[in-house]
């Protein structure tokens, strides 16, 4: 019954993902870059920490889940996981998989988020944002 409204949900999910793009641009947080030849659904939105961020990963996340927001981390690179450690993979290997790893926040985003509820993620986000 879902995919009967797959066409709803993702243009809901990429409308949420452009007022994303248009409140955080200009701010020190990168938003995600989409080859202007291709769709997406924007399953998540995952922000990066740039360069020029005063706060750490941690520190915006701990203060987000303190303002009762369901932030997350998407996904450990693959090389760190167990197995691949017993391959003999280790930190270091990948350089820019363990930058983007350790900056990289995901943001609510899913169909029945409100644009109430999506503007207050933006405001409390962009308190870390000088």
């Amino acid at each position: 019954s879902q995919l009967q409204r797959l066409n709803e949900f993702v243009e809901c999910r990429r409308s949420l993902a452009k007022r994303y793009d248009e409140a955080l641009h200009g701010s020190c947080f990168v938003t995600p870059w989409q080859n202007q030849n291709s769709f997406s659904s924007y399953h998540l939105y995952v922000i990066k920490l740039g360069n020029d961020c005063l706060y750490s990963r941690r520190e915006v996340f701990n203060a987000l889940r303190l303002a009762d927001i369901g932030v997350n981390v998407h996904y450990i690179p693959i090389h760190l996981h167990p197995f691949y450690r017993k391959k003999g993979f280790k930190s270091g290997d990948f350089p820019f998989a363990e930058d983007y790893y350790e900056n990289a926040i995901s943001l609510p985003l899913y169909p029945k988020l409100s644009e109430t509820d999506q503007d207050y993620i933006i405001s409390k986000l962009l308190e870390y944002s000088q």
